[in-house]
């Protein structure tokens, strides 16, 4: 982070630069072409060898069938194969399977399928790169199988006529990261760059509109290629080429909506992941495959209507986990305090086509990685989970690890699918535990804040100089920026509570901003207008009645105390104690007066204890230091800092009032306990206690 107040516009694009290690003229003129890198795709091994099977395939007019996945990077790399074949007028047929029935990949639960279409050339997209005695099967009956693909290998390669997945170990091609529509993509252009059978433009420009949105969705890093890739889609999807693209977007894009990767990811792609998750891809291939604008239509409002449905089940789904993650009854090895790994559910029932989700959104809710079981299986005896890493947590690996305790496993860093029988479940959560506690460092997820801004500079440059480099997503992070010393001059409620919008004024020169707070509606009882704060936050558009405002949404939100050192800065006074700094030391560097904010008196430990117990519901809960800390201000009227607060729960946990772990930097988990020998709790002699007081 830059420590500098930015002022102006070319010294904001300097160090956005400088923040990404873009450091001179060139490697700025290629990230913020639209055509910046774009590798030859004979670079990737047995390239050539596909485009030669492939070429001779066409030729002899054999039945080709791609063999695809059921989420939006396999049903769209499917599409750009099938319409490039097409428009050759092949004889081309298509396999997805369903994910109830058939589960992932190129399974034995659908190779009688496979075999009644009686293809001479099968090409898997998204898939297959694990399936090595199934593609031996399909090799013993003569079909010629070239498997395309973007996951993580094993140790085994399956024996295809040809392997196109730059994860391989023997990998010549430059970039690693191209999602399954991405290697697609690639082989489109391998196939017309051959000369023997050409790419007519029309069909190259849906191929781009598809492996774009299909980047996007599959949250490989938008670097590199990938950020060329996406960055062509863009402008194709200005005005799309693809018939269906080009219905949903009409649907979806109304007014205020600006067409940018937020909003492909959270509009476009669930529709299109819907289909997969609750039915078949049926309606999302359709989409992409449809010609006529009726029938695209059709698609795009029956994968709608899915995409409610699948609402409804994932909200039922996500309270069930969090009510046994947090239930007193959960086992105490497996539960919020004593876990390091992580989190770990299983729910008879659970609907298997929404558990990404759910685990993807418990790691946000918990600050931690998940993973969801359901006995929603094919597998006969065995529970499928589906997994999200949080921070840089790598899943697939810890999985890796402990492959002994799966019955299968597949995916990469960031998520990752594994079935585990149904009776070792216990086995597997004990070994997972085990390897995470390695690597726990690596669990967390800080925000980076790119330099300071004046309100001065919250305008319209400032948004076009943002622009420059987006697409955001993982190896290019949406900058965020701080601004301080803001007075709220209003805050409401948005969305029955769920969030706020807070009126904000420069306490410096008057100037005001609005900004809005998802998620953050335990706010609105913690801040009061008049308050002075410090604002995280990233810079948006929008667009209402053909007007456009910038808004501002935020990340976090400090409010200005007296204390800085014991507020601001109460993560340095936290390692300090925890490495074995006195009491004294600390308070010399946090000023005059600060000892007796540090350690906690009966009233504190008093007001502290009352707010927990009354918080607690009688499960297990987690809050976050500082805001816990205002919230004890708020109910008692009893100013406490966090360092006291931190303080109190220590004192508690060695009374025997309750059990805490940690959670990241400043979050923690507890529940409430009583002695074991049923006498009153004497906080006072506890050592803890007796630490503060000694100095």
């Amino acid at each position: 982070m830059s420590t500098a107040i930015v002022n102006d516009s070319e010294k904001l694009l300097d160090v956005l630069f400088e923040n990404r290690g873009i450091t001179d003229d060139k490697e700025r003129e290629a990230f913020s072409s639209d055509d910046g890198s774009w590798y030859d795709p004979f670079l990737f091994n047995d390239m050539r060898k596909a485009v030669d099977l492939i070429g001779e395939a066409i030729d002899g007019h054999k039945k080709i069938l791609i063999y695809g996945d059921y989420d939006c990077d396999g049903v769209t790399a499917t599409a750009i194969l099938v319409r490039y074949f097409k428009s050759l007028d092949c004889d081309v047929s298509y396999i997805v399977p369903q994910r109830e029935e058939h589960g992932y990949g190129l399974t034995e639960n659908i190779i009688d399928k496979v075999l009644e279409t009686d293809p001479r050339l099968l090409i898997t997209v998204d898939c297959g790169i694990t399936n090595c005695e199934t593609v031996a099967l399909l090799k013993e009956r003569g079909i010629t199988v070239i498997v395309t693909d973007h996951h993580n290998v094993k140790e085994e390669l399956p024996e295809a006529d040809a392997i196109i997945c730059a994860k391989r170990e023997d990998n010549t091609y430059p970039y690693r990261e191209l999602c399954g529509a991405g290697v697609a993509l690639k082989l489109v252009e391998a196939l017309g760059r051959d000369g023997r059978h050409k790419v007519s433009p029309g069909v190259w420009r849906q191929a781009i509109e598809a492996a774009g949105i299909a980047t996007i969705a599959d949250l490989v890093s938008l670097t590199d290629e990938n950020r060329t890739i996406v960055k062509k889609a863009f402008r194709s999807l200005k005005n799309p080429v693809n018939p269906g693209i080009r219905v949903m977007l009409e649907m979806l894009l109304t007014e205020g909506k600006e067409l940018d990767e937020t909003f492909i990811s959270f509009n476009f792609v669930p529709r299109i992941n819907a289909a997969g998750r609750l039915y078949d891809s049926r309606e999302a291939l359709r989409l992409f495959l449809e010609d006529d604008p009726k029938g695209a239509r059709e698609a795009a409002e029956e994968l709608t209507r899915q995409n409610d449905e699948r609402k409804q089940i994932e909200s039922v789904v996500f309270e069930e986990a969090v009510r046994q993650v947090e239930s007193p009854s959960r086992p105490a090895k497996w539960n919020l305090i004593n876990m390091k790994g992580p989190i770990v559910v299983y729910g008879k029932g659970w609907h298997q086509g929404v558990l990404g989700i759910v685990a993807g959104k418990l790691s946000q809710y918990y600050r931690r990685s998940a993973i969801v079981f359901t006995d929603d299986s094919i597998e006969k005896d065995c529970v499928k989970g589906s997994g999200r890493a949080f921070g840089d947590y790598d899943l697939f690996g810890s999985l890796t690890k402990i492959a002994d305790t799966t019955v299968n496993f597949g995916g990469h860093k960031k998520a990752a699918g594994v079935v585990v029988k149904k009776d070792k479940i216990s086995d597997f959560m004990n070994a997972l535990e085990e390897v995470s506690c390695e690597d726990l460092a690596v669990d967390e997820d800080i925000t980076e804040v790119e330099c300071e801004l004046p309100v001065s500079m919250l305008n319209r440059d400032t948004y076009k100089t943002i622009g420059i480099f987006k697409p955001f997503g993982i190896g290019n992070r949406k900058p965020q920026f701080l601004t301080r010393d803001l007075v709220i001059g209003g805050i409401f409620p948005m969305s029955n509570g769920a969030h706020m919008r807070l009126d904000l004024i420069s306490r410096e020169t008057g100037e005001s901003v609005s900004a809005v707070g998802f998620g953050m509606g335990e706010y609105l009882n913690l801040l009061l207008p008049g308050d002075v704060v410090d604002i995280v936050y990233s810079i948006n558009e929008y667009i209402f009645r053909g007007e456009v405002t910038l808004s501002l949404h935020l990340d976090d939100i400090e409010p200005k105390v007296p204390d800085e050192f014991l507020w601001k800065k109460s993560d340095i006074a936290e390692n300090l104690y925890q490495s074995g700094m006195g009491i004294d030391q600390i308070a010399k560097l946090a000023g005059e007066g600060a000892r007796e904010r540090m350690i906690p008196n009966a009233d504190v430990l008093r007001a502290c204890y009352t707010v927990m117990k009354e918080t607690s519901g009688g499960a297990t809960s987690s809050f976050d230091l500082k805001l816990f800390a205002k919230m004890v201000k708020v109910k008692t009227d009893l100013e406490v800092t966090p360092f006291q607060l931190m303080r109190s729960i220590e004192i508690f946990d060695e009374a025997g009032l309750i059990q805490y772990g940690v959670i990241g930097n400043s979050k923690i988990s507890y529940s409430l306990t009583s002695p074991s020998d049923g006498a009153k709790p004497k906080l006072t002699q506890t050592k803890s206690y007796m630490r503060l007081v000694n100095g």
